[in-house]
């Protein structure tokens, strides 16, 4: 019986321990982490319900694990995902540990400022700014930790030394336990394109200036309250699937464009857009999704949630490492820029406009004064330094040329061989006004006397670039003066024709006297030759009186030669002298001694000396003193008559 008893017990335990034998190695199976282990027990007792509580527990911890897993995951993609949207975002953003040392800046900073990672995580921020602005950038982080988060305009610099101006919009984060400041998240924008666009807009106008102050204000206040990297993105940024559906917004969006979060998550991002550009924007996402990594920034509109048109610059960016496919659409509001271009081009339409005005203007003056040049009655020509026409006005077609036939002609081809452009040249030197005459030669080979006017032109910076000139033709006006010389000189003739006749009698009588007393006797030979002597005096005056009034009566061509001025004066006397005693005028003749020749037209000189002369002789009928004086002084030759007449009432 003992034995039967045993056997039992032995078979009963063998019975109990191999099913929970069973179950220890299934739980040592699921505790190493194989959930997909399971306990198979047909015991039809408790340990069987043992073991389906086991199996139970290890699906529930297989599920359990398998959901946790996939939301690691999700995890992680969401992790990536935003590690991309802030590596490629088109601003720089870093990080800054509490000394202000740079921990974390991402691909396009490093790409602006031409620094490697390894130099940037070794640098503090204010290290980036120019000297003498350190103290600013430590300002405003001390600021930045006193506020939790703070903006600043600023200038880094890069690598090479290339100066970015920059807005930064940081926040603080800070340790809810401990109190510390743990790090600080920055947005850093480059504003230098602004910058330069409001530098253009300002010579524009000033109170343009009181607007983009204004504007950039406002920016600056609205930028500063955002909390978190992603929400500090200066633009509207909407994150879509493949199909165009908004995944998320970040908070600008909602500033930008008005719609809130809850509002357009999960709607397609086209109902945004203007109806124009849906067909558009569909096919750049296809690109972004298939072939390139981004679209390049393009303008568009969209509308505001109140209904109203905002123009935008949207850029498309592919956001990679994501599952399933995201697209960044950034929406960048350029309200203002168009408004500052709608001004500039009003600007540049009023500017056109006067300058048309201004043109038109011009032009009209620049008829003006081609129909007062072409009509004026002188020759008026430009010349260049070698002296050469660069313009002739159509007076010169009076001297058989046309205008086409000068302009690039040399000028002195149209003077006279005894004239050839010296005080031309003098003008071109010392750049002088001169005024003299000068003999030009006609188409037909006619001379023409002409009275040239020639002045420099300057440039507007004073340099001499060729000659402006008047000729005026004095021909014509030389013959008439000619024919009054001639006729002053017949009338001085006539005046004087009684005195000759007088002067020419006394030496005549003079002469019969002698004859008769030689015919009536025969006189002594002494006699004789006294009487030979005074006819032959008395002939010879009569022939210098005739040959003087002769040749101070003929018509004479301009020319200069060398006199004796004292000699001149004499001949004329030898005319006039008769004239004196009649009139009871008394001569004083005060010749200067050793007097140079002078270069004169003679027959001039004793014209204009005759004239005097005779004007004294009119001005002292009740007698008189007439003092004629020549005498040099300081190189020049001086002439003086004065009489003490009346003079001219």
């Amino acid at each position: 019986v003992s034995l039967g008893l045993g056997g039992i017990g032995v078979l009963v335990a063998r019975r109990i321990a191999k099913p929970v034998r069973l179950l220890h190695d299934g739980v040592q199976q699921i505790g190493s982490g194989r959930l997909d282990q399971r306990v198979e027990l047909k015991t039809g007792d408790e340990i069987e319900g043992l073991a389906r509580a086991f199996n139970q527990m290890a699906t529930n911890l297989q599920l359990s694990f398998g959901q946790l897993e996939q939301r690691i995951a999700e995890i992680r993609q969401l992790e990536e995902k935003y590690r991309d949207l802030i590596e490629h975002a088109p601003e720089m953003i870093c990080q800054l540990d509490r000394g202000g040392r740079l921990v974390h800046i991402n691909k396009t900073g490093l790409d602006k400022l031409g620094y490697s990672r390894q130099e940037m995580l070794t640098m503090k921020l204010w290290e980036l700014v120019p000297q003498g602005q350190e103290g600013q950038v430590l300002h405003y982080l001390e600021q930045l930790v006193c506020r939790g988060q703070s903006s600043i305009e600023t200038v880094l610099l890069t690598k090479d030394g290339r100066r970015i101006d920059v807005e930064i919009h940081a926040t603080a984060l800070f340790d809810q336990e401990r109190g510390g400041l743990v790090h600080s998240r920055a947005f850093v924008r480059d504003v230098t394109e602004r910058r330069r666009l409001e530098q253009e807009l300002q010579r524009y106008t000033v109170g343009l200036e009181q607007v983009v102050s204004e504007r950039t204000r406002q920016l600056t206040v609205s930028q500063a309250r955002y909390k978190a990297l992603f929400d500090v993105v200066a633009d509207s940024v909407f994150m879509v699937d493949v199909t165009g559906a908004v995944v998320a917004v970040n908070e600008r969006e909602s500033q930008v464009l008005g719609y809130a979060e809850s509002e357009i998550v999960g709607k397609p991002i086209r109902d945004v857009l203007l109806p124009e550009y849906q067909g558009m924007f569909e096919g750049w996402l296809a690109d972004v999704c298939t072939e390139q990594r981004q679209v390049t920034t393009q303008e568009i509109a969209v509308r505001h949630a109140d209904g109203h048109e905002v123009p935008v610059e949207m850029d498309l960016i592919r956001v990679g490492g994501t599952d399933p496919l995201l697209v960044m659409v950034q929406l960048r509001d350029i309200t203002v820029r168009k408004k500052l271009e709608r001004q500039l081009q009003s600007y540049r339409e009023d500017l056109e406009l006067k300058v048309s005005e201004r043109t038109r203007e011009i032009e009209e003056t620049k008829q003006y004064l081609e129909n007062l040049l072409e009509n004026a009655n002188d020759v008026i020509y430009t010349l260049d330094l070698d002296q050469q026409f660069t313009y002739v006005n159509s007076k010169v077609n009076a001297w058989g040329y046309r205008k086409d036939d000068l302009i690039g002609r040399p000028y002195l081809s149209l003077l006279s061989r005894r004239h050839r452009g010296r005080r031309l040249k003098s003008t071109l030197d010392i750049g002088a006004k001169q005024v003299y005459e000068v003999e030009i030669v006609t188409r037909l080979g006619e001379l023409r006397t002409v009275m040239v006017s020639v002045s420099p032109l300057h440039g507007v910076d004073g340099q001499i670039l060729g000659v402006l000139g008047i000729a005026r033709d004095m021909t014509e006006t030389k013959k008439l003066e000619r024919q009054i010389q001639n006729a002053e000189k017949l009338a001085s003739i006539g005046k004087l024709a009684a005195g000759v006749a007088h002067e020419i009698n006394n030496p005549l009588g003079g002469i019969l006297n002698c004859l008769y007393n030689l015919r009536k006797g025969t006189p002594s030979p002494a006699r004789q030759e006294e009487y030979w002597t005074s006819m032959e005096h008395g002939v010879r005056r009569v022939q210098k009186i005739v040959r003087q009034l002769l040749d101070f009566s003929q018509q004479h061509e301009p020319a200069f030669s060398q006199a004796d001025i004292n000699r001149v004066v004499d001949q004329v006397l030898t005319l006039t002298t008769h004239l004196f005693a009649p009139s009871g005028i008394r001569l004083e003749i005060i010749q200067g001694q050793s007097l140079p020749p002078v270069m004169v037209d003679r027959h001039m000189i004793e014209q204009v000396l005759m004239n005097l002369i005779l004007n004294a002789v009119q001005a002292m009928k009740q007698g008189g003193v007439l003092t004629i004086r020549t005498s040099v002084s300081e190189g020049v030759c001086r002439v003086d008559v004065q009489d003490s007449g009346a003079g001219i009432p």
